[in-house]
């Protein structure tokens, strides 16, 4: 069979690992901390490529959840201002771990339970389930409901495919936000010319921010931040939530396009994801951070101040389906 996951055990944790033997792919997931995909090599120019960034042996010791590999943003991705909001007519205050705000949600450093994982002659799965009451009961009163949040991932070829459902198992109405905040590489080879890339992404829009939060206002890209004919990744300073995105057959695709070697990788999600987050981490000037979030940041507050910021709202018992690929392509 093409297809497999195997298991590694790294001191008390466990490793978890997608093949496709025929391509040579794989996917690393670490379920004990965030259920984090903290590697994922994919085919393109004729060889394996790692596509997403973590320390190294960053599995053996894991920590800053939010600077490696893919972490998973739940119940709100990125900033809540001053900790705090009201929802339902109650203020609820949340842990300050950026300046005065929260930030990130509850789910990016606990462990995940593994409901399932499997090979079939189609694809190699892992599906990995979190509940606010279960994985994080001390934030439980943190927030208006508990949810629960299941990721599968499935690999096959050249493609990595994140379904996520998001499931409101009480009787009153659950407010959320889902986003992803993973980190790859470009160029896709490790001496490449960062000179020689693109980074693509239709978004027409980007919110105004101050001290990083939107202000409530959207403008249409200007130079700095109009990526919809590319611009190369040497150089680019970026921390800024875009939005106004296009849409082709239901889906939009973000690329990172490597010149030198003819190939690019494709980050791809559905319409339920409104924005897109662009991070380039101090360093070396070789990663990028597309983030896709299904609302812009802090919209638990903006909401509530008549602003259209995108918060999600599951009455009792209804589930969200929301999907992701991300693929490499030879040019």
């Amino acid at each position: 069979m093409a297809f497999r996951v195997s298991t590694e055990p790294r001191g008390d944790r466990t490793v978890y690992r997608l093949h496709d033997d025929a391509t040579g792919a794989s996917a690393s997931v670490l379920p004990s901390f965030g259920f984090n995909l903290f590697d994922l090599r994919l085919p393109a120019a004729g060889e394996l490529r790692r596509v997403i960034d973590a320390e190294p042996h960053w599995e053996d010791n894991p920590r800053s959840p939010g600077r490696n590999g893919t972490p998973v943003l739940f119940p709100y991705p990125n900033r809540v201002r001053d900790a705090r909001y009201t929802f339902g007519g109650k203020e609820y205050h949340l842990p300050v771990a950026n300046g005065p705000n929260a930030i990130h949600g509850f789910a990016l450093n606990v462990a995940w339970d593994v409901i399932e994982h499997k090979a079939t002659d189609s694809e190699a799965t892992i599906t990995g389930r979190y509940q606010i009451s279960k994985n994080s009961p001390e934030m439980r009163p943190r927030w208006p409901t508990d949810a629960v949040l299941q990721i599968k991932y499935a690999l096959a070829g050249r493609r990595l495919a994140m379904t996520i459902t998001v499931t409101n198992p009480t009787e009153v109405d659950l407010p959320y936000g889902f986003g992803i905040h993973p980190y790859f590489r470009l160029p896709l080879t490790t001496d490449g010319d960062t000179s020689a890339t693109r980074v693509i992404l239709p978004a027409t829009r980007y919110w105004t921010l101050k001290d990083f939060l939107p202000t409530g206002e959207t403008r249409p890209v200007d130079a700095r931040l109009d990526f919809r004919r590319g611009q190369p990744i040497k150089g680019l300073k970026l921390d800024d939530v875009l939005t106004g995105l296009n849409f082709d057959a239901g889906w939009c695709v973000c690329r990172l396009v490597d010149e030198g070697l003819k190939a690019e990788f494709r980050l791809s999600f559905d319409k339920t994801f409104r924005e897109l987050v662009v991070y380039t981490p101090p360093g070396p000037g070789n990663l990028i951070s597309l983030e896709p979030y299904t609302q812009t940041t802090d919209a638990i507050n903006l909401q509530a101040q008549g602003c259209d910021a995108g918060l999600r709202v599951l009455g009792h018992g209804r589930q969200d389906t929301l999907n992701i690929r991300m693929e490499t392509a030879d040019l």
